[in-house]
């Protein structure tokens, strides 16, 4: 599943995926520029653990993308109520 946005003339998108290894599934925002996919922010669900870990790969990410990958992941039902270290 992928979600696209345009914010101030620029073009991102969130895509849902799974991973083995680290085994869980992950919400990515990235920003799409002449077919590049550069990956801004994500939002990784561990299975065995059960909580979220939000991971930023950018020192400025606009608020309202932000949001939206937060919105994501409440429309996911992933828990955000507690943390478990």
């Amino acid at each position: 599943m992928s979600d696209a946005r345009s914010i101030a003339g620029r073009q991102y998108e969130l895509l849902f995926g799974s991973d083995v290894i680290r085994d869980g599934v992950f919400l990515e925002l990235s920003e799409l520029a002449d077919g590049v996919r550069d990956i801004m922010a994500e939002a990784f669900f561990y299975d065995e653990l059960g909580y979220v870990v939000f991971n930023a790969y950018r020192l400025e990410i606009p608020y309202p993308l932000i949001m939206w990958l937060y919105d994501a992941v409440l429309k996911e039902g992933w828990p955000l109520d507690e943390y478990k270290s």
